[in-house]
């Protein structure tokens, strides 16, 4: 690869490359969100139908989609993938803060604790179907969690 980057700035006349490689590095790391967020979008979408199963997080006992758990950060995994779908607890004065516009947060108080269900969409997807928040949603749901 470098050396096809090398001949295109010989060709060019170009006596720098870091152009052209800042490029081609933007456009690989482009490539590897897009695989990723693709496959969250699968998942979502494949767990949003499953069926649901009770299980207990820091204490809480939960609802959330068959074969799914919640590991010690927080996040949603189903098999071995971490999707972006997070519980986190919080204090009172921390609840709904997220302003970025591409998450919503769900809270809900038990044992005078107060946690936070976090949700993503995907900015670098054209054509998405937010099956991630879709996802969230309908756990927060569940869960009986109050949409900030």
């Amino acid at each position: 690869m470098k050396k096809i980057i090398l001949l295109i700035c010989i060709l060019l006349g170009i006596s720098s490359c870091e152009v052209i490689d800042e490029a081609v590095q933007d456009a690989r790391a482009y490539g590897d969100a897009t695989r990723y967020e693709k496959k969250q979008e699968r998942i979502g979408n494949e767990l949003f139908d499953e069926d649901t199963q009770k299980i207990m997080w820091n204490g809480m006992e939960l609802i959330v989609p068959q074969n799914t758990k919640i590991n010690e950060r927080g996040k949603l995994v189903y098999g071995d993938y971490e999707l972006n779908i997070y519980f986190y607890r919080v204090t009172r004065e921390n609840i709904c803060t997220a302003k970025k516009s591409f998450k919503k947060e769900w809270y809900k108080k038990y044992n005078n604790n107060y946690y936070v269900l976090e949700g993503s969409t995907y900015n670098n997807l054209i054509i998405h179907w937010n099956s991630n928040i879709n996802l969230a949603r309908k756990i927060a749901r569940e869960n009986n969690f109050t949409e900030c």
